[in-house]
């Protein structure tokens, strides 16, 4: 089978996949939001212990990358994390399966075109803190890939909005440093960031983004394999800094336990924070990490994708990352 075949068909496995698969079942329930005389779907999930509860409880906001859907994330593990600790989640689908994350992708443009995901979030958003016990000051938002990129167009357009945000294998389009978009958050706030240094999808130095495996096709000898570019992890991490005031020489760097020598990996964490309160920017660099999340599932083999680090969980790191962290602090 050629390359361009088989990473076709692995991409297509991919969409049955989450980085993380550990039900296999999808969980919460499946509802539907209308933004802009469109029915947009998004999952709910409600812990047992908080189905009968008034009281507000924290609420993560979860999104899955391109080509997948809210069904798939909700495998992840986020539910069982969210029935221990007493959360809600809602996984919202993308259409087609692709967020409009500020990425120019000819591809996609018609759609972004007339598609404001943004405002479909917030409002989605909104509508459940008034009608769900949900603690508006504990909103958190996390995303993988092109959820990752939408996490942080949430982030920067909507800051007060969320208490924290954790960026998994993203960082910001190029459309910022070309003035296509801005950088102007209106508040502080905790970000973390989780990338891989060997992500052959999104290079954690920045820079054109992967070809897309299914081209867009502009005539007829013509393709267009672009997905657009990104800034490096550093420098997305280093906008986060100056934007919260911190002292970007003052930062704590460890290198976490090497619990698993055979994945290849190992997981430096490095942490800016501020001494008046739990304001901090986190970054996980994953030494050998591919476009996988933490303790996750290997969902296409590693000459795709890159290999799956076993020395943290992703999603327990940023739920304790997004436990320390409120409003109201």
């Amino acid at each position: 089978m050629p390359r361009s075949a088989f990473l076709c068909f692995c991409l297509l496995l991919s969409t049955c996949f989450s980085t993380e698969a550990q039900s296999t079942r999808p969980t919460g329930v499946e509802l539907r939001f209308s933004h802009d005389r469109v029915d947009r779907i998004y999952r709910y999930f409600t812990p047992a212990d908080l189905q009968e509860s008034e009281n507000p409880s924290p609420l993560v906001v979860c999104l899955h990358g391109g080509g997948t859907d809210a069904a798939t994330l909700s495998k992840s593990g986020w539910s069982t994390v969210a029935s221990r600790e007493n959360f809600r989640v809602i996984y919202p689908e993308g259409l087609n399966g692709r967020w409009n994350d500020g990425r120019i992708v000819r591809k996609h443009r018609e759609q972004d075109e007339v598609t404001d995901d943004v405002d479909f979030l917030i409002q989605l958003i909104k509508h459940l803190i008034s009608t769900e016990p949900v603690d508006p000051e504990r909103v958190y938002v996390t995303g993988l890939s092109n959820g990752g990129f939408m996490t942080q167009r949430l982030a920067n357009e909507h800051t007060t909005m969320f208490a924290a945000a954790a960026i998994q294998i993203a960082t910001l389009p190029s459309a910022y440093r070309r003035g296509e978009l801005t950088f102007s958050p209106k508040a502080p706030l905790s970000v973390l960031f989780m990338n891989g240094t060997a992500d052959p999808f999104m290079p954690y130095d920045g820079g054109k983004l992967t070809p897309n495996l299914f081209p867009h096709r502009i005539d007829s000898r013509t393709f267009d394999f672009g997905q657009d570019s990104a800034i490096s992890t550093d420098e997305a991490v280093g906008l986060w800094i100056k934007h919260n005031n911190l002292n970007e020489s003052e930062v704590l760097t460890k290198t976490l336990p090497d619990q698993d020598p055979d994945d290849g990996c190992k997981v430096i964490h490095k942490s800016w924070k501020s001494t008046s309160s739990p304001l901090s920017v986190e970054l996980y660099r994953i030494e050998g990490g591919g476009h996988t999340s933490p303790g996750g599932f290997q969902y296409l083999p590693k000459p795709v994708i890159g290999p799956v680090c076993m020395d943290i969980n992703g999603i327990e790191t940023i739920w304790n990352f997004f436990e320390r962290n409120s409003r109201k602090k």
